[in-house]
């Protein structure tokens, strides 16, 4: 189906694994951004040789919030080695904590250091421009005096984004802020949507308050779980038959008729 693909640095195969299972697809490179500067060059570098054409910044988890299910089920796949084939894989990161079924607290330590950074600054953007000639994406957008700062720190550009609502309890849905934000930057950079699409109509709505594509990202899980790659392959098929018939439906045969406009005459705003 050629859906392009954002690989993220926790992830439990390789990035170089995953660029090879994928090869023929758009990929990009999902960044989780941490202290260590020469383990960020490194995994940007790896990302470059693997043929992940953009880096994603992953700007709406500098922290994890608190997660009471994750409390309650004593949830965190980092402390079972699950979701770190990318670190136990960089030269960087093994020369500084050697074998890392040695010292596991050592090694969960360092992988927190390398993991996020939240005193990160906008101006830190440099670091990431000087290192890479491929496109650098910020992901986690809600306002749109952020996604002006994005686009003037050298984003080429931004992903609209509340993390799917994990982060803040009860922060405003991405949706209700993709419209501000488009009026605001839209004709200076390129805006993606992330969080909450579940049906072609959601992608409609997005694309109608200027996002030029979205991302969806528990659904493909869902279908994974249930049937693995095929289950994936399902998702994914029925949400672009989704989306062509809810093109059709709203009488537009292209994106570009789909407008505010033509949103106003289709859907009700939530009072």
């Amino acid at each position: 189906m050629h859906v392009p693909q954002i690989v993220s640095t926790v992830s439990s195969r390789t990035i170089e694994e995953i660029g090879t299972a994928n090869a023929g697809n758009p990929r990009w490179f999902q960044l989780y951004w941490g202290r260590n500067d020469d383990f960020t060059r490194s995994m940007i570098s790896r990302a470059e040789k693997a043929g992940y054409s953009a880096i994603v910044v992953t700007l709406d988890t500098r922290l994890f919030a608190w997660r009471e299910r994750d409390i309650q089920n004593a949830y965190l796949p980092f402390l079972y080695n699950e979701g770190l084939a990318n670190y136990f894989s960089d030269p960087v990161f093994l020369s500084e904590v050697g074998d890392p079924a040695k010292d596991p607290m050592k090694t969960m330590m360092h992988f927190a250091h390398c993991f996020s950074n939240p005193s990160s600054k906008w101006e830190d953007l440099a670091v990431l421009r000087n290192v890479t000639k491929l496109p650098v994406i910020v992901k986690g957008i809600q306002h749109p005096d952020d996604a002006k700062k994005a686009i003037d720190h050298g984003a080429d550009g931004i992903i609209v984004s509340n993390h799917g609502g994990r982060q803040m309890d009860g922060a405003i849905g991405a949706i209700d802020t993709l419209e501000g934000i488009a009026d605001a930057v839209g004709n200076n950079t390129t805006i993606l949507f992330d969080s909450g699409i579940r049906r072609g109509a959601d992608v409609f709505k997005a694309m109608a308050l200027g996002a030029k594509a979205v991302l969806i990202g528990r659904p493909y899980a869902y279908g994974l779980a249930i049937a693995g790659e095929e289950g994936v392959e399902e998702v994914l098929a029925n949400l672009l038959a989704d989306v062509d018939l809810t093109l059709g439906l709203a009488g537009c045969t292209s994106w570009e008729e789909v407008t505010k406009d033509t949103l106003k005459y289709f859907w009700k705003k939530k009072k």
